[in-house]
């Protein structure tokens, strides 16, 4: 109710700041590094997945290097598309106008799911 009661009476409300977490692109880059070398699951992945499309009859070291090249690619490309639409994303949702609708939104489905269980939906 709170929610939906500062979204209605409120003039506009103002997107939250992080200027102070920004360290640039070399910082980004070694915190996604870092994450990713501390977790096993794509090394896992690679050794139990990779050797299967490799067939012993060609050469076993470039074809397991190329399927290795061409799974960082398609990484790439999905990881670079995805990080821009999340940047796309959060230009659309800093606007007071939709963070106001969030809001609203947010308190009627909020009040909508209090009157569910209240009647024991």
């Amino acid at each position: 109710m709170k929610n939906l009661r500062t979204a209605l009476t409120t003039a506009a409300p103002r997107p939250p700041r992080d200027d102070e977490g920004r360290s640039g692109f070399m910082g980004g880059y070694l915190t996604g590094l870092s994450t990713n070398l501390g977790n096993p699951k794509a090394g896992v992945f690679a050794v139990s997945v990779l050797p299967r499309f490799v067939t012993p009859d060609g050469p076993v070291f470039l074809s397991t290097v190329a399927l290795g090249a061409l799974w960082a690619l398609v990484s790439a490309s999905w990881y670079t598309l995805l990080t821009w639409a999340v940047g796309r994303g959060r230009a659309l949702v800093s606007r007071p106008a939709v963070l106001r609708g969030l809001s609203v939104t947010t308190g009627v489905v909020l009040l909508g799911l209090g009157a569910a269980v209240a009647a024991g939906v």
